[in-house]
């Protein structure tokens, strides 16, 4: 099963063909279809939410990571995130845009929290579990751009 196979069979109320599909967005009450699915030429699974969800809110309103939009890498014996094609040089497997958008949204989750104590507010339960979210999602973004 694809990647974009995987997604779809998760939604609901989809439609379309040929890579490029509608459904309901799961990552919110939804009534019509408000997210576009597109299978991207190298297996990537492009999503937009025309209600404003981002890719991270709607791999988990599914059940997904955000790897799982990916096809899978080829087993070249790398110890790197990169997938060689023959006769072509190496490409990332992430573009570095994509990373920089996952830590500063990321990083705004951390603002908000930092403002929040710097006010005195104390932080709930919800609050620090949302914080170790915002810090895995950072550093795995760091692990992927190999830096």
């Amino acid at each position: 099963m694809t990647p974009t196979e995987k997604f779809l069979s998760r939604l609901e109320a989809v439609k379309g063909r040929a890579g490029a599909f509608t459904a309901r967005c799961p990552a919110h009450d939804d009534r019509g279809p408000s997210l576009s699915v597109r299978e991207a030429e190298d297996g990537r699974v492009l999503l937009h939410c025309f209600a404003g969800c981002d890719v991270h809110q709607i791999a988990t309103a599914v059940g997904m990571d955000l790897t799982e939009l990916f096809p899978p890498k080829r087993n070249d014996n790398r110890l790197d995130n990169r997938t060689a094609f023959p006769g072509n040089p190496m490409k990332p497997a992430f573009f570095p845009s994509d990373l920089l958008r996952i830590i500063s949204f990321e990083a705004l989750v951390v603002a908000i929290a930092a403002l929040d104590l710097a006010k005195g507010k104390p932080m709930s339960e919800t609050d620090r579990e949302r914080l170790l979210v915002a810090y895995g999602r950072i550093d795995e973004a760091v692990r992927y751009s190999n830096v």
